[in-house]
């Protein structure tokens, strides 16, 4: 295969498609999400110090939020590793969510 036969290949899959605004916004979301997860974590110091109670409502949020990524990368990827990943996050947002409606009740 020649360079123009892989250069013609490439053009026609990505016709109609803007491929650097697709980019652009795939790490917009990455950065978005990183900066999520670390803000949410520092308000459970945060809370966790001042008021010396577990902020379970941000880290059920991380957590579920962290499961979703790994579902998805399972669900294209096919690897163990991702499902496996993806059980325990589903398991920690699973023991968070229980733990803030505990908390919620006065338990």
């Amino acid at each position: 295969m020649t360079k123009e036969e892989i250069l013609q290949m490439s053009q026609e899959e990505n016709k109609g498609k803007d491929v650097v605004n697709i980019e652009v916004a795939r790490n917009g979301f990455r950065i978005a999400w990183i900066l999520s997860v670390c803000l949410a974590a520092a308000v459970s110091v945060v809370d966790a110090v001042a008021f010396g109670r577990m902020c379970s409502e941000a880290l059920f949020v991380i957590m579920a939020g962290s499961a979703a990524v790994f579902w998805y990368k399972y669900a294209k990827l096919r690897r163990r590793h991702e499902v496996f990943v993806a059980v325990s996050y589903t398991v920690a947002a699973a023991a968070f969510l229980l733990s803030w409606i505990l908390q919620m009740a006065g338990v």
